[in-house]
C-alpha cells in the first residue's frame, strides 16, 4: 500500500516542478523582451534575424563616438525650446517651392487633426472633440499667427499639449527632417492667402502626384 502512495506523491511532485519551471520560463520570456523575444509571442521558438547576436565571440571591442561629436548624415540633432527658438529665423527662404513643400508635407502628417485647409477640422480633431477635448488649432488663429518661425519650428519638432486638453501634437522631430519642418513653420506662419493657395494647389493633386512631387522637392529623384 505505501509504495502505490509513494508513486502518486512522486508524480505529483514531478509536475509541480514541470509546471513551475513552465512558468518561469514563461515568465522570462515576456513578450517585448528584447533580449529574448520579438514581442508578437509570448515565446519564440526561432528567433527573428535582427534580435541575433551581432557582436561575435573574440570580436574586437568596437570603438564608440566621441561624447561632443553630431551626426552629419542620419538621426537628427535635437531642436531647442520655443523660448530658446523665438528669435531663430527660418534658414530657407519662403518662396514657391517651399511652400508647395510645406503643404505636401502638411497633406501627409498634418491634415488629420489640423484638416485639409488648416481649419483645424480633421477627422482625428473632430474625434478629440466627441470627447469633450478642444479642437486642434486652425492656422489662422492667433495661438498660431503669435508664433514666429523659430517657435512655429520647435513646437513641430518637441510636439505640444493644448492645455489640459486630450489634444496632444506628437513630436515630428524624429519624423521629419529639419528641412521638413522648416517648411510647415513657414507654411503655418504664412498670411491666409498664401496659405490657402498653396493647399488648395495640393488638395487638387492625386496621391502618385503629391507623392513623386515631394520626392523631388526633397531632393530623392529628379
Amino acid at each position: 500500500m505505501a509504495e502505490p502512495l509513494r508513486t502518486s506523491w512522486t508524480k505529483l511532485t514531478s509536475l509541480f516542478l514541470a509546471a513551475l519551471v513552465l512558468t518561469l520560463a514563461l515568465a522570462a520570456c515576456k513578450p517585448g523582451d528584447p533580449a529574448r523575444s520579438t514581442g508578437a509571442y509570448p515565446i519564440d521558438i526561432f528567433q527573428e534575424m535582427h534580435y541575433n547576436q551581432t557582436h561575435k565571440a573574440q570580436e574586437p571591442p568596437r570603438l564608440t563616438a566621441p561624447s561632443d561629436s553630431i551626426p552629419v548624415s542620419g538621426g537628427y540633432i535635437p531642436a531647442g525650446t520655443k523660448a530658446e527658438m523665438k528669435d531663430v529665423a527660418n534658414p530657407y527662404a519662403s518662396d514657391a517651392d517651399l511652400l508647395e513643400h510645406a503643404a505636401l508635407v502638411y497633406r501627409q502628417n498634418c491634415s488629420m487633426c489640423h484638416g485639409l485647409t488648416s481649419a483645424g477640422d480633421g477627422p482625428v480633431g473632430a474625434k478629440i472633440v466627441s470627447y469633450g477635448g478642444t479642437q486642434p488649432p486652425a492656422f489662422s488663429s492667433g495661438r498660431v499667427q503669435a508664433l514666429t518661425a523659430g517657435e512655429a519650428y520647435a513646437s513641430i519638432s518637441n510636439g505640444l499639449y493644448i492645455g489640459a486638453s486630450l489634444f496632444y501634437m506628437p513630436p515630428f522631430q524624429g519624423l521629419l527632417s529639419e528641412h521638413d519642418r522648416w517648411a510647415l513653420a513657414a507654411l503655418a506662419t504664412a498670411d491666409e492667402a498664401t496659405r490657402a493657395a498653396a493647399l488648395a494647389a495640393v488638395n487638387a493633386q492625386d496621391e502618385p502626384t503629391r507623392t513623386l512631387r515631394l520626392l523631388q522637392l526633397r531632393g530623392l529623384i529628379d
